[in-house]
């Protein structure tokens, strides 16, 4: 699953690859389209819309169905095309696209357009580099390479990164197993393009045309879309069920029909399943359906629905745990026979989370200045210098508030009020929960409420005639982040154009690829290394364990944890016999240093448990755009324990 080798003046992918991303987009609007037919809603869709819709919701249902074959242990070349080809039938069930013509384009349409394919084009880009985001390689890549080669499911009871839900990385699993890895890349990057369609059909509700290119211009060109929507992250895809629920409990507001409860529900509840703030945007949305006419029958339906679709990662967690949401419930739950997870890691893994994530007071005025301070960077913690949301909404901000004064008094009669009350109790959950404020986490509602706003402010401007500022606040936005856009390309077209290999390519983009050529040229599938790098795993094709600090208790590495002989029993009992070292400067493999938490290896070292079989160099990467590279002449080495003399 390492994907090949590339060379040539220009890289093209491989035939399989395209073929089995093609069929996996026709499985999952197949799937999708089964379920728009049962719910009687394909009809009542723009056949634009229609095939979008069914996409997203397929994709969903795909990772659905997969579950289920992985708990199987049927993740088999032959099943798993099966599935996607039982999936494609389903698309006899979509329709023959609308043949009617639409008005033409106008001149600013036609730029609109033309800076989108540049757009989509710098995507591409990406799309065919082997992927080196350090997220998608600790887990959202590495899992999918992992039950593959265990030929099913397997629980990993590491929290946070680990026993979570995984309904999105469910579908990278066909594309891997079936066409290698960059048939993965190019789902990543066409399941991320599907998004902005969705967004442009639901802008084209309630804006003009060249309103919703330019919207779905800037969603595409968002900082935090570039950074993650190419990748494994998942961020980008939620957000795509984001838009499918809140556009289904407009319609179903408008309508009265409850089957848009049914497609609400089922697409909150695909975005439960793939990430626990899934939860805080099921219960937004039940919210919304208390606007509905019959609202307890529209809420009992969305909920039924959500719990349908969204309730297998938390059974797998409860069933190997105890607890759905692993390891929320400590201290509720029962952890007394649990081997996984102690009292000092729960502590640890709350103040890293939480404590950690935070960058002040959790209170309303703090939720208000939110926005204002991630989008200036004020903090490190919001992670916003390179996954920010742009200046968009700040632009845009003083013109949507101008029009919420003025109709006000329509607010509540709005086809936009359900979107409205998602949005605000969504970002009120999240915010007040005490989780995670990097702002990707926000990335899922951010489509809806640049809708909310674009629509608020357009209809304010037009009725001050005060639009020219309205359109330099797009231009600017637009020109601000296709620049970002360029600047962030050069990397892969470097790779794309020219004749550099995988291994170069990798070397200058994943701080470390050197210990995993080592670890791949030195080890073989009886081994199995200890490794505290993250980003290694998905490289690595030699069984290994992935130690994070307070994410798993399995071995324990806690800053404090200083105690050889536990350390080395906890490592043989998953079946260590080699350890990656942390990171340490040349000539000091023992010594006087630090021997607590990570750098427990030296005591091994010194007691003679632990000898050194092979080092590398080791360099951490500032940017990959701007190919910077942290000073230093710092090294890793392989350690192979045991010993004729180990007295543990």
């Amino acid at each position: 699953y390492g994907g090949a080798q590339y060379s040539g003046a220009f890289m093209m992918p491989s035939i399989m690859s395209l073929l089995v991303v093609l069929l996996e987009v026709a499985a999952c609007v197949g799937f999708g389209a089964v379920i728009l037919r049962l719910l009687n809603i394909g009809d009542a869709l723009p056949w634009g819309e229609r095939a979008v819709t069914a996409f997203i919701i397929g994709m969903g249902i795909l990772g659905w169905l997969l579950f289920f074959l992985g708990v199987a242990g049927l993740f088999t070349s032959t099943a798993l095309l099966v599935l996607l080809v039982l999936g494609a039938a389903g698309l006899v069930l979509l329709g023959r696209p609308d043949v009617a013509a639409g008005a033409a384009f106008s001149l600013v349409e036609k730029i609109l357009l033309g800076v989108l394919i540049i757009a989509l084009a710098l995507d591409v880009l990406e799309g065919l580099s082997p992927p080196a985001d350090a997220d998608s390689m600790a887990y959202h890549f590495a899992f999918p390479k992992l039950f593959l080669q265990e030929g099913g499911l397997i629980f990993i009871p590491r929290a946070i990164d680990g026993a979570i839900p995984l309904l999105l990385q469910m579908t990278y699993i066909p594309a891997l197993g079936l066409g290698g890895e960059q048939a993965m890349t190019l789902w990543t990057m066409v399941s991320g393009w599907a998004v902005a369609w969705a967004l442009y059909f639901l802008c084209r509700r309630f804006l003009e045309r060249p309103w919703s290119l330019a919207l779905t211009l800037i969603w595409l060109t968002t900082p935090v879309v570039l950074y993650g929507g190419g990748s494994g992250q998942i961020e980008v895809r939620s957000a795509g069920f984001v838009i499918i629920a809140a556009g289904s409990l407009i319609r179903g507001r408008e309508s009265g029909l409850l089957r848009y409860a049914v497609l609400a529900g089922l697409a909150a509840g695909m975005f439960v399943a793939a990430k626990y703030t899934g939860l805080l945007f099921a219960a937004a949305c039940a919210t919304a359906c208390l606007t509905y006419r019959h609202r307890l029958t529209a809420l009992t339906l969305f909920c039924v629905s959500v719990g349908v679709i969204g309730f297998q990662w938390y059974l797998w967690n409860w069933i190997h745990t105890g607890d759905p949401v692993f390891p929320v419930l400590y201290g509720v739950l029962d952890y007394s026979n649990l081997q996984y997870w102690d009292a000092a890691h729960n502590q640890a893994m709350r103040a890293q989370l939480f404590s950690g994530e935070r960058s002040g007071p959790i209170t309303l005025l703090a939720s208000l200045l939110y926005p204002f301070l991630a989008t200036f960077a004020t903090s490190q913690i919001f992670d916003s210098e390179r996954a920010g949301l742009g200046l968009f909404a700040l632009l845009i901000l003083p013109f949507a508030l101008a029009g919420v004064w003025r109709f006000r008094g329509s607010i509540m009669a709005s086809a936009l009020l359900p979107a409205v009350l998602i949005v605000l109790m969504f970002y009120g959950l999240w915010f007040f929960s005490g989780s995670s404020q990097r702002v990707r986490h926000l990335l899922p509602i951010y489509p809806v409420a640049m809708v909310l706003m674009a629509a608020s402010a357009r209809r304010w401007a037009a009725s001050a005639e005060a639009e020219k500022p309205l359109y330099l606040a797009l231009m600017l936005s637009v020109g601000l982040q296709m620049a970002g856009h360029g600047a962030s390309s050069l990397n892969y077209a470097r790779h794309v154009f020219s004749n550099e290999s995988k291994d170069a390519f990798l070397l200058r983009n994943l701080a470390g690829y050197q210990s995993v050529q080592m670890i791949n040229g030195h080890l073989g599938p009886t081994d199995k290394i200890f490794i505290s790098n993250r980003q290694l795993s998905y490289y690595i094709d030699v069984p290994y364990y992935y130690a994070n600090i307070s994410f798993q208790a399995q071995v324990n590495i806690l800053p404090e944890a200083n105690d050889p002989a536990l350390y080395y029993r906890q490592l043989r009992s998953l079946g260590v016999n080699h350890i990656l070292s942390t990171v340490f400067v040349p000539a000091q493999l023992s010594g006087d240093k630090d021997r607590s938490g990570y750098l427990q290896w030296r005591s091994l070292v010194e007691l003679g448990c632990a000898q050194e079989i092979a080092r590398v160099g080791y360099r951490a990467i500032m940017s990959r755009s701007l190919a910077e590279w942290a000073e230093g002449d710092a090294q890793q080495a392989i350690l192979r324990l045991g010993g004729a003399t180990c007295p543990l």
